[in-house]
């Protein structure tokens, strides 16, 4: 064999070598099972925005749409490497534990209860919980929520909380937050509770609407995996890490939040550590 011929095999095999995505030379190994998939399947949320709505087109759209695809093209070298499905509070866990999904990131609350039944990654983000009323509503701390009737999304992890501290509060629960906004507007209860993002930005969106600023149950979001999945965690944790390494979050929050205020609460929870629990 010449040295020509040899040097030829050299760089081909140094191509061969560099089909594979350079993004993913960076993190941990994916398991065999999500490399023969040629995709990571994710649950979002398609009505949470600022963290996951439906676009105009149809297809899903928010921050934490905008991570899932993140992941994707660490996995893959493309966006297209993430297979979105929008998923219901209702339903996340159980898609995941079924084999539909390989990862939930839909504003999913991470307390003990839930880690018996599935894992999580590292925290990705925390806040608290706030409550959205009507602007002629007599609400204006929590307290006066006492003996009302309060919405929530089904599977919402407020519901312990408000139930443990408010005496006789009644909960409505909904399919969807469209559905209680709805709701709060037809005056069908007192008020809706949801994640403090979400409220605040749809009491940016409705001028009929208020934000209580008193906030309730703080919490912490991670993503979620099933039960014995170490390599998976690990890929999902260096994945975090580099979006927070990346500005990704300085970035991307401000596409999906107008409001100031809102920006800044955002901006916290993304990028500050949480507080001790």
């Amino acid at each position: 064999m010449t040295l020509r011929s040899v040097g030829a095999l050299l760089i081909a095999a140094t191509i061969a070598g560099s089909a594979v995505p350079a993004m993913a030379q960076e993190f941990p190994p994916l398991p065999e099972k999500i490399k023969e998939q040629g995709k990571i399947r994710i649950g979002v949320k398609c009505d949470s925005p600022p963290f996951g709505a439906t676009g105009v087109d149809g297809k899903p759209m928010g921050i934490e749409v905008e991570m899932a695809k993140k992941i994707g093209e660490f996995a893959f070298g493309t966006e297209d490497g993430a297979e979105l499905s929008c998923v219901t509070s209702e339903a996340r866990i159980s898609s995941l534990n079924s084999g539909k999904l390989d990862l939930i990131l839909a504003t999913l609350g991470r307390f003990p209860a839930r880690e018996e039944v599935i894992d999580f990654s590292n925290i990705y983000f925390w806040g608290t919980s706030n409550v959205l009323v009507r602007n002629d509503s007599p609400v204006q701390k929590l307290s006066d929520l006492e003996g009302k009737t309060l919405l929530i999304v089904k599977g919402g992890s407020q519901i312990k909380w408000l139930e443990e501290n408010i005496p006789d509060i009644e909960m409505m629960q909904l399919n969807t937050t469209a559905d209680g906004v709805q709701a709060l507007i037809q005056g069908r209860a007192e008020g809706f509770v949801g994640d403090g993002g979400l409220i605040y930005t749809l009491g940016g969106n409705y001028e009929d609407l208020r934000v209580v600023e008193e906030g309730l149950d703080l919490g912490v979001n991670g993503i979620g995996l099933r039960k014995g999945e170490p390599e998976l965690k690990a890929f999902v944790n260096a994945a975090l890490d580099k979006l927070r390494a990346d500005n990704f979050y300085e970035t991307v929050i401000p596409e999906f939040v107008e409001e100031p205020a809102v920006v800044d609460v955002m901006k916290r929870g993304f990028l500050e550590e949480a507080p001790q629990l």
